[in-house]
């Protein structure tokens, strides 16, 4: 049984397994995407690689859709318990024509998800909604011949990618005058086994915490981007004098960082560093990034020799756009960074991670930087705040910003509060003189997120206090209480 149309989202399909997520729909779902890659690949039965993130209820959701799989005539590459870049990766180095991965990401331990694409097609929007659409009108491939299931060491394939990939790091590393000290916690989640490897393999002291799959998520909950849930991960960078320290979230697409000083790597800072790095030979090329990313950035960026694309949140619509653009690299204040340079342009919080030390150990070797905390500090320092989140409900949320749209345009004609432009590509980007202020509503949960950049902290308040009394004014209910993050 179907049990509700809420439950596919922009980019995937994810509820609470047992109340709004089930196996029924998983099997479902997984007979409709069918559907879709026969329709693309124009094969009976092309294969696709399913695997499955270290949740308890991850387990039943994946035979679940195995069997709709197989059913449909599609032949399953089963990768086990894996990071969802892993699901991506096999795509190339398994040959399938796309893929299934079972994840709640970094949402609590009840949930569960749904994530698909293929190699040519970046699943969201309309195709979500296609799979909804054929779940209803049943349609579903008929074939008499069921597809079978074969088993890939998907871990060992992709270390061994990644040993092979970093030769030179290694080397470098090899040439310090010490061993540097890296703190990885893996928030109990698919990167546990892995993160950890392929840093001790190149040649790092690795100090390990939560890097132990549970599905309970016993630590903290698996979100590296929000500060509280790295601080077990700070106390133990500053005790040991670590150079830096990672988190990853629950699947391992996101990549969360401390500086030496213990000071979070913000989502931004980690593309500006990525692109200093790319910069030095690819002049020109283009860069995405999403409407969170400080001004800072794109100065950045223009300043390198590289040209900024601001595009929307959303780690499928940014691989999107970077194929259209043909950009080199891709990244989101959330922290999914993707890297068409020497990889394969999907988010991979682990892949990203190395290249975090890659360009930390090239800036120490060439003196750019004296330490990680002077990474931090690359790209233009504003004034700003974190994303500032409040719960809202679903059939609210876009209606609050097609109200306060129509509010802004007119200050913006009127020339009240010193409004410059109104950018609507994801959300509203306000500009004003002396900063710039965002509202989105989330496209992964019930919340109206919000964030605000200022030259100065008299401005920085000026401005928020502009929003936050329109947001107040509108007709909706809205959490009085921010969180942030």
């Amino acid at each position: 049984m179907l049990r509700g149309k809420d439950i596919f989202r922009k980019y995937d399909i994810r509820g609470v397994y047992g109340k709004t997520l089930n196996c029924n729909t998983a099997e479902s779902a997984a007979k409709a995407f069918a559907t879709q890659v026969i329709s693309e690949t124009g094969e009976k039965h092309p294969t696709l690689s399913v695997g499955r993130d270290v949740r308890e209820s991850s387990s039943d959701l994946f035979e679940a859709v195995c069997n709709g799989l197989t059913s449909s005539g599609v032949n399953v590459v089963d990768l086990g318990v894996c990071p969802s870049p892993l699901a991506y990766f096999s795509m190339y180095s398994e040959q399938t024509d796309g893929y299934i991965m079972i994840t709640g990401s970094h949402n609590p331990p009840e949930f569960n998800g749904i994530k698909v694409g293929t190699k040519n097609t970046v699943y969201h929007s309309e195709k979500i909604e296609q799979i909804y659409t054929d779940i209803i009108m049943k349609n579903f491939p008929k074939t008499d011949k069921k597809g079978f299931i074969r088993i890939a060491d998907i871990k060992i394939d992709y270390i061994n990618y990644l040993n092979e990939h970093f030769k030179a790091l290694k080397d470098q590393i090899k040439k310090l005058s010490y061993i540097p000290k890296i703190v990885i916690d893996a928030g109990s989640g698919t990167a546990s086994d892995i993160a950890p490897v392929i840093f001790k393999n190149l040649g790092v002291e690795v100090h390990e915490l939560y890097c132990t799959p549970d599905g309970s998520f016993p630590g903290h909950h698996p979100d590296p981007t929000v500060e509280s849930n790295m601080a077990e991960a700070k106390e133990l960078l500053l005790k040991i004098g670590a150079d830096f320290a990672v988190g990853f979230d629950g699947d391992a697409d996101r990549l969360g960082a401390l500086d030496n000083k213990g000071r979070m790597m913000w989502g931004d800072q980690l593309i500006g560093v990525f692109a200093h790095d790319i910069a030095q030979h690819n002049q020109g090329r283009k860069i995405v990034a999403d409407v969170k990313a400080s001004k800072g950035l794109y100065e950045h960026i223009e300043a390198i020799g590289m040209v900024p694309v601001m595009y929307l949140s959303g780690h499928s619509m940014i691989k999107e756009k970077m194929k259209q653009e043909k950009a080199v690299l891709g990244g989101e204040m959330s922290s999914h960074f993707f890297f068409a340079d020497r990889y394969f342009g999907f988010d991979d919080g682990i892949y990203a991670s190395v290249r975090l030390l890659e360009a930390y150990v090239k800036m120490l070797t060439n003196g750019t930087i004296r330490c990680s905390a002077d990474m931090t500090d690359i790209i233009p320092a504003y004034i700003n705040t974190p994303e500032i989140r409040k719960k809202c409900q679903d059939e609210v949320k876009f209606q609050i910003i097609k109200e306060l749209e129509r509010k802004f345009i007119k200050y913006l004609r009127d020339n009240t509060y010193e409004i410059t432009d109104i950018i609507s590509i994801d959300g509203l980007r306000i500009t004003f003189d002396s900063g710039w202020a965002l509202i989105r509503a989330s496209n992964t949960e019930p919340l109206l997120v919000t964030r605000y950049e200022a030259v100065s902290k008299k401005d920085l308040h000026n401005i928020r206090q502009i929003v936050e009394r329109e947001i107040k004014e509108t007709k909706y209910d809205i959490q009085k209480k921010d969180q942030t993050g």
